[in-house]
């Protein structure tokens, strides 16, 4: 009930108790609405800020998954690119190889009877197991071919697994003043490996061994200065780069 400048509340109970009547000013009526309808609209602005801000979490979950997903992804492109760029280096190598068809000589069969198939043709006829391509341990080359020292010296800790470049056969393990302990292993056609320095010897003379199959452990004898492997390969009793040959590791 509005009367001048009041506001009259009126509570009338059911039972007939006595009315209550209360008296406002219609000023502190009107600033009570205007704080209720302020109070309403700031709960409203709250509401929809949490929604948005649940909203935005879960936004920032999402691009933090995502960030994740793409550094794996970053990392397995960076991966594929280093695997892209050591084909490629095989490649040019295998190439290399083949490239050298051209400058090779004609050589006599290394026994009678039996063709000579050169490192080159087995690679065209896809032969490659014959060919000294694996490198026989991994480790740093400390010392490149040379017409003196006729192989390459492998930096490897004592008892490093020493793996055969190609299938063949043992030909040779002996004890050499130069070398020490030395695996000698033909494969075929004039064309053989030497392994030398070694620690241990893990083949017997005549045992046919498989490409990568161990064939002895690194180390320190002959002269060596320092732990790692002599490796050489020969082809017709002509000491070659064996450099021209990695293919893998």
């Amino acid at each position: 009930m509005l009367r001048g400048s009041r506001v009259t509340l009126l509570i009338i109970p059911e039972e007939g108790s006595k009315t209550l009547e209360f008296k406002f000013p219609r000023i502190a009526v009107v600033l009570f609405c205007f704080l209720g309808v302020g109070i309403l609209f700031f709960l409203g602005m709250g509401f929809v800020s949490y929604n948005r801000a649940n909203d935005l979490a879960n936004s920032v979950v999402l691009l933090e998954r995502e960030k994740a997903l793409f550094e794996q992804e970053i990392v397995q492109i960076k991966q594929l690119e280093s695997t892209l760029l050591a084909l490629e280096k095989s490649n040019r190598q295998l190439r290399s190889i083949l490239g050298e068809s051209s400058g090779v000589t004609s050589i006599a069969p290394r026994k009678m009877g039996e063709e000579y198939v050169s490192s080159v043709k087995r690679l065209q006829w896809g032969n490659i197991s014959s060919v000294p391509s694996l490198w026989p341990t991994n480790g740093s080359v400390d010392r490149h071919y040379s017409s003196d020292f006729g192989g390459v010296l492998i930096a490897a800790p004592e008892h490093t697994l020493v793996r055969a470049a190609a299938a063949g056969k043992i030909v040779s393990s002996h004890f050499d003043e130069e070398l020490g302990n030395v695996v000698v292993i033909d494969h075929g056609n004039g064309i053989q490996s030497v392994y030398g320095y070694n620690k241990h010897v893990l083949v017997d003379l005549k045992e046919v061994v498989q490409k990568g199959q161990a064939v002895a452990l690194s180390g320190k004898s002959g002269r060596a200065w320092a732990p790692g492997l002599y490796y050489a390969v020969r082809e017709n009793g002509v000491h070659r780069d064996p450099l021209q040959f990695r293919l893998w590791l």
